[in-house]
């Protein structure tokens, strides 16, 4: 595994997701030519070779979302694919184990979600079975045996929720104050905390959190100073889908571990997997000479600041 780089590819890719975006943003024929104008100038002034992709869909998405007046254009595709999932989970929860690999692997089954792919392609991947192509499972057993204090869980996309659940609730079972993480407002299909609420898992999930950021991924220079001080206490992160690893896998944390389908090839060949292959892999150090775009801070010398229904391990809140 090495950190994301952007390849050529991801500019069409970056193309094709401004202009869903503009489709879905509005009907009107002159704001969607305006909206794809200005997105795409940004698009051609940041796509390079240090460019991180999902960092352009967080500059380009506003502009759209702004010009629009459309703040969450993938919404109703949001509530459609939360549909297919909770149908989907109902048909799967049965079969799934309760040790910790069936819990990840069901838990990487959701993030086969994604806006570009139809319901019968997802339908199909669902049912498919599941093996982890990159597996620190054993590793993490270990990390998850000592004492046990503050997981953050990044969510990924809308419907996930259905999935993500039981391996939440079996972090929380082993002491861990494991706490749901969604974004801040709406970016692209990610799952927010007014997503959770309409999918009725908001209460099941609790405690939540969020970013403070819409932003693809993570971006700790764009989330708020609450979430940042979080992210520097934690002792585990989880973080689910593409975005967190086009974000997150140069920064050398070794307290993130990446649960994702590999759905694109610049993404698979980061990873050294074939495509669409699933992984559960901890985040490798820094090579000599790598680059991090934050300062992490060292979570052991941070107290985690309170959340209001996080259980310490002692029980007491």
């Amino acid at each position: 595994m090495r950190p994301m780089a952007i390849r050529p590819e991801c500019y069409a890719c970056l193309e094709r997701l401004l202009a869903l975006t503009v489709e879905l943003a509005t009907p009107d024929g002159e704001v969607r030519r305006q909206a794809h104008r200005a997105a795409r100038r940004l698009l051609d002034r940041d796509f390079g070779p240090a460019a991180i992709p999902a960092r352009i869909a967080n500059r380009v998405l506003p502009v759209i979302h702004h010009l629009s007046g459309n703040a969450d254009p993938f919404g109703p595709r949001k509530v459609a694919a939360t549909a297919l999932a909770a149908r989907l989970h109902r048909r799967l929860a049965p079969a799934c184990g309760e040790d910790l690999e069936s819990l990840l692997k069901f838990a990487a089954l959701g993030n086969t979600l994604d806006f570009f792919r139809g319901e019968a392609a997802v339908t199909r991947e669902m049912l498919a079975r599941v093996e982890f192509a990159i597996f620190h499972g054993p590793e993490f057993r270990q990390a998850l045996a000592g004492p046990p204090g503050l997981l953050l869980y990044l969510a990924d996309n809308a419907g996930e929720q259905f999935f993500d659940r039981p391996l939440v609730a079996a972090l929380r079972r082993r002491g861990w104050q494991a706490l749901y993480v969604v974004k801040g407002g709406p970016i692209q299909n990610d799952l927010t905390r007014e997503d959770l609420e309409a999918s009725g898992l908001r209460e099941p999930l609790e405690p939540v959190a969020d970013t403070g950021a819409r932003t693809v991924g993570l971006q700790l220079d764009e989330a708020s100073p609450g979430f940042r001080e979080l992210y520097a206490a934690a002792q585990v992160i989880v973080a689910k889908g593409m975005g967190h690893f086009e974000t997150m896998s140069h920064l050398g944390d070794r307290r993130v571990w990446f649960l994702l389908q590999a759905k694109c090839a610049p993404v698979a060949q980061a990873l050294g997997v074939s495509r669409n292959a699933f992984v559960f892999s901890r985040t490798p150090p820094l090579s000599p000479g790598g680059q991090d775009d934050y300062h992490v801070p060292e979570a052991e010398n941070q107290a985690a600041p309170p959340v209001p229904g996080l259980k310490n391990p002692e029980g007491e809140t």
